[in-house]
């Protein structure tokens, strides 16, 4: 089976290479170092046999060591029907290293930058977020620089302008990697904090923070937990189940992932440069502020429709070039509105009344409105409060409440005939009572699938005064998805 978007990645460290970085790091132990022994073992592979798990990325290198230590591994998973990826890191000499990768009957390599000349074996690209390369013909697209999901590690844990808890997410740079690379089957890397004992439940988060925004997550566990399971601690295996119910939940859903992200705003940008920071930033905002988006990479912007936009944050302080720009202001004749920076030069329309609270001027165009920034260095959060402002809480199509520390993704079909509401749950408790969606447009129908429930369940539409219908949802702990049909 060649590598695909069906593959399902685990990190696997074991033998010397991960064991010599590991001395080179504060609190790792004799014991640490005897279970990276331990799972370069053949008999170790027993863990994954019988789950969705088909793929081991291990540490690779021009190191003869490693190489011959982890010979037998891979022979032996080879013939279990498991493919291996070498992860290359800091490597001098990567074509030496890609070389032995390719003759040990390695299925890739993952590697920061670009592939050497006639690799002779396909390459990951493995870049930081800010960095990702979509040129490469290989299918799977990684981003190395992932965080582990949760409420912030740090003592204090205080909410920011939104009077909400700010979170630790890659929905930020998972939407913006599936936008420059649509083509492309996302991992992500990223390991749990060091010295940490993890609950179940902190596992699940990391399995469903990264799936539910259309990626994988190179499943990677804690120093103890895999020293548990290597001494078959049941505790140990209780969460191990828990993290594999939660992968076979989305593999039971997989179809969840051909939906796309929807909203009335797009955050369009080249999201190169100083532009991925602006442009990070408001994407992981957003959730915060309870607002739907789509993201729109400015290299396929020609091509993007802009049916069903309400408004478009046009986020790179260089304007577009005269095709995107005739395109972008036929939307704004049309009835939309289009957020530029200051530096937009020769600034289209009339200018409108001026409101001093705003942080745009708003200039009358056609139908719609052309709305300049008026500084050049604004707050993040006051942009993308001000745009949401603007375009006026009257026109939500979604409202959750009951929820502080959780964030949700909306996606729906092409033919935006269903829809599913992600819904993630960043503190791993449940709350006092069961969360509340307000959702404008009418559906059919609506169930809630969770790996916490049994079988699906299905939900009550109460329908508003004012138009519209709430939907309450049981407590969750940690991730559901509503499911709805129109």
């Amino acid at each position: 089976m060649a590598l695909n978007a069906e593959t399902i990645p685990m990190r696997w460290p074991a033998g010397p290479l991960d064991i010599a970085r590991g001395e080179k790091v504060k609190g790792f132990t004799a014991e640490t170092a005897e279970v990276l022994r331990k799972w370069q073992d053949p008999a170790s592979l027993a863990l994954v046999q019988g789950t969705p798990i088909n793929c081991l990325v291990v540490s690779w290198g021009a190191d003869a060591a490693q190489q011959q230590a982890l010979k037998p591994l891979v022979e032996k998973g080879k013939q279990a029907g498991l493919e291996f990826v070498g992860l290359i890191e800091g490597e001098a000499n990567m074509p030496a290293a890609v070389a032995a990768a390719k003759a040990a009957g390695l299925s890739a390599v993952a590697m920061e930058g670009d592939a050497p000349a006639n690799a002779g074996i396909p390459v990951i690209p493995w870049n930081k977020a800010a960095q990702v390369r979509s040129t490469s013909s290989f299918p799977i697209l990684g981003v190395s620089d992932g965080v582990f999901p949760g409420l912030p590690q740090a003592a204090s844990q205080a909410g920011g302008p939104t009077n909400l808890p700010w979170v630790d997410s890659n929905g930020a740079p998972l939407l913006i990697t599936r936008a420059l690379a649509p083509d492309k089957t996302v991992w992500i890397g990223f390991a749990p904090p060091a010295q940490a004992k993890l609950a179940a439940e902190a596992y699940v988060l990391a399995v469903a923070d990264p799936a539910s925004h259309g990626a994988r997550w190179v499943i990677s566990l804690d120093d103890q937990l895999r020293a548990d399971l290597a001494a078959k601690k049941q505790p140990a295996a209780d969460t191990w189940k828990k993290l594999i119910d939660t992968v076979s939940f989305f593999e039971q859903h997989k179809e969840l992932r051909g939906y796309q992200p929807s909203g009335l705003l797009a955050v369009m940008s080249s999201f190169a440069g100083p532009n991925f920071e602006t442009g990070e930033e408001a994407v992981n905002l957003l959730p915060r502020l309870r607002q739907p988006f789509r993201v729109i990479a400015r290299s396929r912007a020609a091509s993007a429709s802009f049916a069903g936009l309400q408004a478009i944050f046009y986020v790179d302080k260089e304007a577009p070039d005269a095709a995107l720009r005739k395109k972008l202001m036929a939307f704004v004749a049309d009835g939309g509105t289009l957020f530029v920076p200051s530096k937009w030069p020769n600034p289209e329309g009339a200018p409108a009344p001026a409101e001093p609270y705003l942080l745009y001027n708003m200039r009358k165009v056609g139908k719609g409105r052309l709305a300049v920034c008026k500084e050049d260095q604004p707050d993040p959060y006051d942009t993308v409060a001000d745009i949401q402002n603007i375009m006026s809480h009257r026109t939500d199509i979604l409202r959750l409440y009951n929820a502080p520390s959780s964030n949700f993704l909306y996606e729906t079909t092409a033919q935006g005939k269903q829809g599913v509401i992600h819904l993630l749950n960043y503190s791993r408790r449940p709350g006092g009572d069961g969360p509340v969606f307000f959702v404008k447009e009418p559906h059919k129908s609506a169930r809630l699938v969770s790996p916490e429930l049994a079988s699906p369940a299905e939900l009550q539409w109460v329908p508003q005064e004012t138009g519209g219908a709430e939907l309450t949802l049981p407590r969750l702990s940690v991730y559901g998805a509503i499911e709805m049909e129109k």
